[in-house]
């Protein structure tokens, strides 16, 4: 106490002045965030040239770090997502990546044209970025981004007539109709038109077959559509055999 008084009654400013307040945790973290933010706003400008400069070695190094940015913060890379667009021409393993980009920025401003650049790839000849793809589609669906324009593209990869669209479209329609049912309606309607004989992924029946269940009501078929799958049953594998 005696050393306190004695450094009290000094008139040195280093002395007197009072310790600055502690920033609370939340502000720091605003803080820490606005900070990256705006190092991720200077660096993201090089690393995008250089994921178009190189080989697809060096851009698939890129875009692995650009990746972890995007995942943490999808925001700053919004307005620059045709960066993330696939070249017909890249390895499989670059397209992945960008695929995984493209959900992540994915927001009310540009889902809509994300998505229809994801259908695009629906056609593409490798099967699996194919249904990657597609997949996709469904996340940033899932995301509540402009579900109406989301679920058309949806019904047209019903009318494509390849076997791996049409099954992993059913899948993520069964994944929509559940949190939003109000369009079973527009969607019943087309899967009703689709021949179980022409399904032969699992994952794709199970979907069927809970539709047919759930809106069986809208669907006058249901009943006979639901006995052809019956008629096989013993020969079915499960999903989870498949996976």
């Amino acid at each position: 106490m005696k050393l306190t008084m004695e450094r009290k009654k000094s008139l040195s400013s280093s002395v007197l002045k009072p310790a600055p307040p502690k920033a609370s945790p939340m502000l720091r973290r605003l803080l820490v965030k606005s900070l990256l933010s705006r190092v991720y706003e200077r660096i993201k400008a090089p690393l995008l040239t250089l994921v178009s400069l190189g080989s697809p070695e060096q851009s698939y190094v890129v875009l692995s770090h650009l990746h972890l940015l995007v995942m943490q913060t999808p925001y700053v890379f919004s307005s620059d997502y045709k960066h993330f667009y696939c070249q017909y021409n890249e390895p499989p393993y670059v397209k992945r990546l960008k695929l995984e980009m493209l959900t992540a920025v994915a927001n009310e401003s540009n889902s809509y044209e994300i998505v229809t650049e994801l259908c695009e790839y629906a056609a593409n000849v490798d099967i699996p970025i194919a249904r990657e793809s597609i997949r996709a589609v469904g996340k940033i669906a899932l995301q509540q981004y402009d579900v109406n324009a989301i679920v058309d593209r949806l019904l047209q990869f019903l009318e494509m007539e390849k076997d791996y669209v049409t099954a992993e479209a059913l899948v993520l329609m069964k994944d929509l109709l559940r949190k939003y049912p109000q369009w079973s309606h527009d969607c019943i309607a087309v899967v009703g038109n689709i021949s179980s004989k022409n399904l032969q992924e699992p994952k794709a029946k199970a979907a069927l077959i809970w539709m047919l269940g759930e809106y069986s009501q809208d669907m006058q078929d249901a009943p006979y559509v639901l006995e052809s799958l019956v008629e096989n049953w013993d020969e079915e594998h499960s999903a989870e055999d498949i996976d």
